[in-house]
């Protein structure tokens, strides 16, 4: 190399390797969404996007979080898809928790996830406190808690602020508080630019639509921590997007 400068025949390797390398992608891409119509029921469903979801992106500061619309994406009845969920809910095999200040938004984490997290974020609270906490996300289902509720698991009131400030709760009310994810700052802000990224690359194709395999192809921008993959099944569970089988795949447009 002379000059610093790449020499026609190595920069020609390299440009072919980039190009093989983006099929690369956009084909595992293009399986994983593809993999998703193996998925009969919401907890094969669920699994499939918790697996979508990588913490290492995240250095391993949230567990695998799910939006409840992402769901729709997948199954075909969103009655039966509620009902399950609800299920789950009461069953306190999964939690629900308020996605920022959407009202009808809803992020979903495994029961199981959200211990090892909550734990993983309260290790300076009392070992007393952190065993009340499990207790409280093993037997309350609500995505709130109110005053009484904590009163009746024996929680002292100075301890709730202790919760607020690890993240595991937020101010819902007077006497009331929101269980939350904590770092879920980090994950709501990363979800947002992507929607926005690939939604925008949508609108500006042509005519508003655009096929699977040519948005998936697109990289993402850095600030963009989860997959085109992941965000796509967003798009269409949020009715951003809709879908349409064409002999040359899925073809993707923005709703009207």
């Amino acid at each position: 190399m002379m000059n610093g400068k790449r020499p026609n025949s190595d920069r020609r390797a390299f440009q072919k390797r980039l190009r093989v390398d983006a099929k690369e992608m956009t084909a595992s891409a293009t399986a994983d969404f593809e993999s998703s119509r193996l998925c009969t029921d919401v907890s094969s469903a669920l699994e499939y996007l918790k697996n979508l979801f990588n913490c290492e992106k995240f250095d391993g500061c949230l567990p695998p979080i799910v939006l409840k619309h992402q769901l729709y994406s997948i199954l075909p009845s969103r009655t039966a898809v509620d009902k399950k969920l609800g299920e789950m809910r009461e069953n306190c095999q999964i939690r629900l928790f308020k996605f920022g200040s959407e009202a009808n938004v809803f992020m979903i984490v495994t029961t199981s996830d959200y211990k090892t997290h909550v734990l993983k974020h309260c290790r300076e609270l009392s070992p007393v406190l952190i065993e009340r906490t499990l207790s409280l996300i093993s037997t309350c289902p609500d995505i709130y808690v109110s005053k009484q509720r904590f009163a009746d698991l024996q929680f002292d009131e100075k301890e709730i602020p202790e919760l607020v400030k690890v993240g595991v709760l937020t101010i819902r009310d007077v006497g009331s508080w929101w269980l939350a994810v904590p770092g879920a700052g980090l994950f709501v802000k990363s979800f947002l630019a992507g929607r926005k990224y690939l939604l925008s690359a949508i609108k500006k194709s042509k005519m508003q639509q655009v096929l699977q395999q040519d948005l998936l192809q697109r990289p993402l921008p850095k600030a963009v921590k989860l997959g085109s993959v992941y965000h796509l099944h967003d798009l269409i569970g949020a009715d951003l997007v809709e879908g349409t089988e064409t002999t040359s795949g899925l073809l993707l447009r923005t709703r009207k």
